[in-house]
């Protein structure tokens, strides 16, 4: 696989400053949209679970009482989702629950499972972080892969959203602080047959894959890392 230059990279990657300026209200707004997606990967999940692209660990919460897991790991380079990510996991008296600030490429360990939810579309170089997790999962071991394909439409999303979270104070913000994200022209919205071709690539198998979330707009894939 071909590895961008220096320039390439600085192109397609959005800034750590994006991330850190949306921690406080990634952390401080859920949409019942989103739960649905963690509740579902959760199903998948056991084990030494690692969180590619954590952000402020929103799914460690609902792993914290599934008896199946016995580690969760999340993964972030961004400096304020990691300082909020920890502080959700103080909340939830899990010993073996933890936080590593460095990009996924550079994330350490050993895990039955691994879960990524809304980051794979900011990723400079997909090939090379896809690799890296598989790299980081037992043989045999699951995979949660979830991502915007090109129908995703956040202006009818925040419609819906906009009936659950009206009065909520944060709400306009995170809605606007997402079509942001979403608007930057390098924004990886991957096809479903595009995205299974990249994990295949790298020694995935597709076990389930679906686009029943966001109204169309989630490519959701379970796959499992390859047996020899």
């Amino acid at each position: 696989m071909k590895a961008l230059d220096n320039n390439e990279k600085q192109k397609y990657r959005y800034p750590e400053s994006d991330w850190n300026s949306y921690a406080r209200l990634f952390a401080a707004v859920t949409t019942s949209m989103q739960l649905a997606v963690y509740h579902e990967a959760c199903l998948h999940l056991t084990g030494k679970v690692v969180d590619c692209g954590c952000g402020s660990a929103k799914i460690a919460p609902f792993l914290a009482d599934n008896e199946q897991v016995s580690h969760y790991t999340g993964v972030d380079y961004s400096a304020e989702m990691v300082t909020a990510a920890e502080w959700v996991i103080s909340t939830l008296e899990r010993e073996q629950f933890s936080v590593q600030h460095c990009k996924i490429e550079d994330a350490k360990g050993l895990y039955d499972s691994a879960v990524s939810i809304q980051s794979y579309y900011s990723w400079p170089e997909p090939l090379v972080t896809l690799k890296h997790i598989a790299d980081l999962l037992v043989t045999g071991g699951q995979f949660v892969l979830a991502s915007p394909n090109p129908s995703l439409s956040l202006a009818k999303l925040a419609k819906d959203a906009r009936k659950e979270l009206v009065a909520h104070p944060d709400f306009q913000a995170f809605q606007d602080y997402n079509l942001q994200l979403a608007a930057n022209p390098q924004a990886n919205f991957i096809s479903m047959d595009d995205l299974i071709k990249q994990t295949q690539q790298v020694g995935f198998e597709v076990l389930e894959c679906h686009q029943q979330h966001f109204q169309g707009g989630l490519n959701f894939l379970v796959l499992r890392k390859k047996y020899s």
